[in-house]
């Protein structure tokens, strides 16, 4: 006798990863599907948010191309969390470095985790934090840039700076086996890129266990991801909402849909 055997939690799980069903699982930049004429994205099932500037000043700071933050995408499966950054900053740049990309869960200024993007090569190694490329942390104190919430110049290690934008790890501990073996990538888009306007862009990204964020529930309370260089010149951010799931009374009606269906097949079972 055959029995159909599907819980209410497998349910659960399907309803929170539906809206991704048709995102492909990435392996490359081409897979983001970002267009050759700028910065933005086509892909099924890819959040973005994208501000690609041509001018000097980047608000709240300068920089021009340098320091452009210039798209955040986000997607995921049922194993992983995909991040991607565009700008103009590289990774092995003297001056301000690279910042590290944050994970705020619940889109409350918390920024619990951060995911470390360069190797502190810059000229001020202790604004670039800790950690090394393509490490997650588990952060408990971050870097701010130079800046305060009014645009004005305060310098490094204010306590005036604004916090809402956190530009690298200052603290805390190696989340083990977060990043997916090999996908941490910092590519270079070509000398004369054709991605983003004034000059070469870069593109950063990884891929994250879904575990080490408590799995299909990770986007319970919605999510937003940061990116800055350490100065903070320019900074960009994307919120994703709080996936659906589906209420008490849904899950219900599906059960009582699914015990009629074992009903049924018990019925018409043959015993060999």
């Amino acid at each position: 006798m055959t029995y159909l055997k599907i819980s209410i939690a497998t349910i659960a799980l399907n309803f929170a990863l539906l809206h991704n069903v048709s995102a492909a699982t990435i392996n490359s930049f081409s897979d983001w599907g970002i267009t050759s004429t700028g910065v933005t994205t086509s892909a099924a099932g890819v959040y973005s948010h994208t501000e690609d500037q041509t001018g000097n000043y980047l608000s709240p700071g300068y920089g021009g191309q340098d320091y452009d933050a210039e798209g955040i995408y986000a997607t995921w499966d049922s194993n992983y969390l995909y991040v991607g950054v565009m700008t103009g900053r590289a990774p092995t740049a003297s001056g301000w470095s690279a910042g590290d990309i944050a994970f705020d869960f619940g889109s409350d200024k918390s920024y619990e985790y951060g995911l470390i993007t360069t190797d502190h090569s810059g000229s001020y190694p202790a604004a670039a934090g800790i950690g090394s490329p393509g490490e997650l942390f588990q952060v408990s104190q971050w870097n701010y840039g130079i800046w305060d919430q009014a645009g004005n110049h305060v310098g490094y290690g204010s306590s005036a700076a604004d916090t809402d934008h956190p530009t690298s790890v200052a603290a805390g501990s190696a989340v083990a086996n977060a990043v997916k073996n090999n996908s941490f990538s910092y590519q270079a888009l070509g000398s004369s890129s054709q991605y983003g306007a004034g000059g070469q862009s870069y593109f950063i990204s990884a891929a994250i266990d879904l575990n080490t964020f408590g799995g299909a529930s990770f986007l319970d309370d919605g999510l937003s991801l940061h990116w800055a260089a350490t100065c903070n010149n320019d900074w960009i951010q994307l919120d994703i909402p709080a996936q659906s799931v589906p209420e008490p009374s849904t899950l219900a009606l599906l059960s009582l849909g699914l015990f009629g269906i074992i009903a049924a097949r018990r019925k018409t079972s043959t015993k060999v």
